[in-house]
């Protein structure tokens, strides 16, 4: 049947303050190529996923080898390495599979020689500037390369980009001394950070022409630009009057940076990567102590740890947070018995979510299911079985939950008044009772619904019974 009452109080909630809900996950380690870390640097929508992995038998400089990935579908793959040199490291992967990073020797605390790479069945070199030194950040799915190259014309570091094999000097124009270019949208906008001698990065944008957008509003004010969707809206860190960097986001209207902070008990936060969403992923951590450190995920009002969303029973710590693809799923590092071990938080598509906490009756604990995308015109179904046959249960539904106890069970919905529901419906002869209608349109994504039924019931403790409970989360 369809319900016009539970239409009206849906569309009721469009007045609710309600603050985004937070996504649910499923956790996957990807392993190794058979030495102790890896570390998950880049993710497409296919859900492949590249990086880095030590290798066993081999050490550079004091440290295991590390050598570029690609995982798909539980499989790790060694993507070697280019001629003479020592390491590789993949950093992006387009929609098409085209990987993209750096083959790298000598490389010590970050300082080295690199030569930027691609890979699409095997690993080629990517052309520099004349110094032999190249670096590549991201990947759009044009094939467009962003990164950055060594001048020899000013011994400088300066903004790149790579189409078809044919490399661009994009950094020339830029005033800064020096560029670098570390994010690309599917339009070809560059973002990075640039700087002159003594002085601290400023965020910039390229887009046929070089904009500054963060640094700029005091002095000594470090700034750098990590990532952009394709709306313009940029991601990174910024100094602001704390003195300590912070995540941060740069929006064009209003133009200006956006201090989100760091979780509590850190000094530093930094963003790496934002989806068309604007759902970004990074870090938090200790100034002080760099290990301290949490990956977090902007759900666009606050920054949140994503070690509170691991599922139950996953005892690993989530260091940090580097890509998040368009269904919001996420890679990077966590640290699992001491080593660094790349991950996958794969986001559960299902709007719908048993939350348990059923009270028996006379033919056990009422059954609530709910199905449909909860998109806007699509139809859905609220079905309650197993319960008393030809009589009435009632429907409550709140924007929050509560957990209280009542009647010998757990009341989950908050269904205060006006926003709440409390819907008597009649039950057909089987113990059941099911509502189908269109979802309505203008609810705010990331709404949480809370829905149960709570019926009298003879056989139930204190005579009442009570479905489990659902949440049901708007897109």
């Amino acid at each position: 049947m369809s319900s016009p009452v539970l239409r009206l109080v849906l569309l009721a909630a469009l007045a609710a303050p309600a603050l985004a809900a937070d996504p649910t996950y499923t956790y996957v380690d990807l392993g190794t190529l058979g030495g102790p870390s890896s570390v998950a640097m880049g993710l497409n929508d296919a859900g492949q996923v590249v990086g880095w992995s030590s290798i066993p038998g081999c050490t550079v400089n004091g440290h295991p080898c590390r050598r570029a990935f690609l995982w798909e579908n539980g499989v790790m793959t060694d993507l070697g390495l280019l001629s003479g040199d020592e390491e590789s490291v993949a950093r992006a992967i387009n929609a098409s599979g085209l990987v993209v990073g750096t083959s790298e020797s000598d490389v010590i605390f970050g300082s080295g020689t690199f030569h930027g790479f691609r890979w699409d069945g095997a690993m080629t070199a990517l052309p520099d500037l004349g110094s032999g030194q190249s670096f590549v950040h991201d990947v759009n799915s044009a094939g467009v390369i962003a990164g950055w190259a060594q001048d020899p014309a000013v011994s400088r570091d300066r903004a790149v980009s790579w189409t078809g094999g044919v490399i661009t000097n994009v950094g020339a124009s830029e005033p800064h001394q020096s560029s670098r270019a570390t994010g690309i949208n599917e339009a070809g906008q560059l973002v990075g950070f640039a700087w002159n001698l003594f002085s601290p990065n400023d965020a910039v944008l390229y887009d046929g022409g070089w904009v500054t957008i963060g640094g700029i509003d005091g002095p000594w004010q470090n700034a750098e630009a990590k990532d952009l969707n394709d709306n313009g809206v940029a991601v990174g860190l910024q100094a602001f009057p704390s003195g300590n960097w912070h995540a941060a986001v740069w929006t064009t209207n209003p133009p200006g940076a956006i201090d989100l902070g760091v979780l509590p008990g850190h000094e530093l936060g930094e963003l790496y990567d934002v989806n068309p969403s604007g759902l970004a992923v990074g870090r938090s951590y200790d100034d002080t102590n760099p290990n301290d450190s949490r990956a977090v995920l902007f759900d666009g009002e606050r920054l949140v740890d994503l070690n509170s969303l691991l599922p139950a029973g996953v005892n690993v710590l989530l260091y940090e947070a580097r890509e998040i693809n368009d269904h919001g799923d996420v890679v990077g590092t966590a640290i699992v018995n001491g080593e660094l071990r790349a991950f996958l938080m794969e986001a559960q598509d299902d709007p719908w979510q048993d939350l348990g906490l059923g009270l028996a009756g006379v033919s056990g604990v009422p059954s609530l299911a709910g199905t449909g995308s909860l998109i806007t015109g699509e139809a859905f179904e609220l079905s309650l079985t197993n319960t008393v046959p030809s009589s009435t249960a009632f429907l409550i539904m709140g924007l929050a939950r509560i957990d209280v106890a009542f009647k010998g069970g757990v009341l989950v919905p908050a269904f205060e008044a006006p926003l709440g529901l409390f819907l008597p419906l009649a039950t057909d002869a089987t113990g059941g009772v099911t509502i189908s209608d269109t979802w309505p349109g203008g609810l705010p994504a990331g709404t949480e619904l809370f829905l149960q039924y709570w019926m009298s019931d003879a056989s139930g403790v204190k005579g009442f019974a009570a479905s489990n409970a659902l949440v049901a989360w708007v897109p």
